[in-house]
């Protein structure tokens, strides 16, 4: 790969979290080094200087032995704070249900798990009860994790405060809302440009995923600009799943994500950093980051428009087609695999694997 980041010794899943931590860009991500397919969970562990070339460290954190739930160490978040970095992950009890944990590291490469694991465990009783992906930020002098979570079949967001990352409050259910399926998975909450904007992972909305939503938030609660249907995608491809965002040494906010294609043989690799931003016109958008710009194209052998068809094709297949009254401005990267389509400026995305 070019400039994606791929696992080649086992199993690459989703971003768990990247930071700046001692000048140095750290990305923790979902994997399994012992096996190339689904399996105990590990956090992987890469850091780099310009978010395109990444060197590998060793695993960050590694399930606890035995080993008898099948989960390891899940989804999570990563956060610096008075000079350590901080990772928060998706953990299980002995009873088999999810709960938070979180490790801490001076260094940036020797992880040590908090003797009071876990830190949370679900507000909910019952079979069919989901808590996981936690999302820690600063808001103020103290902090706020986000957990999605469900519970009889309703989505949810829970919201949490705590002074010192390590003792947690219950503060507010932000979101409550079937139509996002029994589970929301990697909520954030960031600010841009004086403004606040939600991300989630639905599990219903197709043909993509991830989800945006802009709004206010004071802390305990968030008021959405649209309350009746506040989410909409930017991304619309078939193999973006569960990104993460932060900030980059300049204030953009960068968000990486997982690039999965279930068609291809599971193939895997994370996306392209991209920039967030609000155009001209006030609308959310997503290009890639300023370290990538050059590599983007605008005359690619798999994107073409005939016939008022936006069209993806590699071998004679066509693998994405759409309608538009009139041929839109884009850019492409291609890369070994995979082709990433940043449209009108990056009003909407469309990324897959080829092949």
């Amino acid at each position: 790969m070019k400039y994606h980041f791929a696992y080649r010794k086992g199993w690459l899943g989703n971003p768990c979290g990247l930071v700046l931590f001692k000048n140095r860009y750290h990305m923790f991500f979902q994997c399994n080094p012992k096996s190339h397919r689904f399996g105990p969970m590990h956090w992987g562990h890469a850091v780099s200087d310009d978010l395109v070339e990444w060197e590998e460290l060793p695993v960050a954190l590694e399930p606890d032995m035995p080993y008898e739930n099948g989960n390891g160490c899940m989804s999570g978040s990563a956060i610096v704070a008075d000079g350590k970095l901080w990772l928060f992950y998706n953990s299980m009890s002995n009873k088999g249900a999810e709960t938070v944990s979180a490790a801490w590291s001076e260094d940036g490469i020797n992880f040590t798990k908090l003797d009071a694991n876990p830190i949370l465990e679900s507000l909910f009783e019952g079979s069919n009860v989901k808590f996981r992906d936690p999302f820690v930020f600063r808001y103020g002098g103290s902090y706020r994790m986000l957990v999605g979570a469900g519970a009889a079949n309703i989505a949810k967001v829970i919201l949490y405060e705590s002074p010192d990352l390590l003792t947690w409050e219950y503060l507010d259910e932000l979101v409550s809302d079937s139509r996002y399926g029994s589970v929301i998975e990697s909520p954030e909450l960031f600010e841009l440009d004086g403004r606040w904007v939600f991300m989630i992972q639905s599990e219903k909305h197709l043909p993509t995923r991830v989800l945006f939503a802009g709004g206010e938030f004071d802390g305990k609660r968030f008021i959405f600009d649209d309350e009746f249907d506040p989410f909409f995608p930017i991304e619309t491809g078939s193999d973006f799943f569960s990104p993460v965002t932060f900030s980059d040494r300049d204030g953009r906010r960068i968000l990486l994500s997982w690039l999965y294609s279930t068609k291809m043989a599971g193939s895997s690799v994370l996306s392209a950093p991209r920039e967030l931003f609000f155009d001209l016109a006030d609308r959310l958008v997503m290009h890639p980051c300023e370290a990538l710009r050059d590599f983007a194209i605008t005359d690619s052998r798999f994107v073409s428009y005939d016939e008022g068809r936006l069209c993806v094709r590699f071998e004679g297949r066509t693998l994405f087609s759409k309608a538009y009254a009139v041929e839109p401005e884009y850019s492409v990267l291609e890369d070994v695999g995979t082709v990433e389509l940043f449209i009108d400026g990056g009003r909407e995305n469309i990324s897959m694997f080829i092949c």
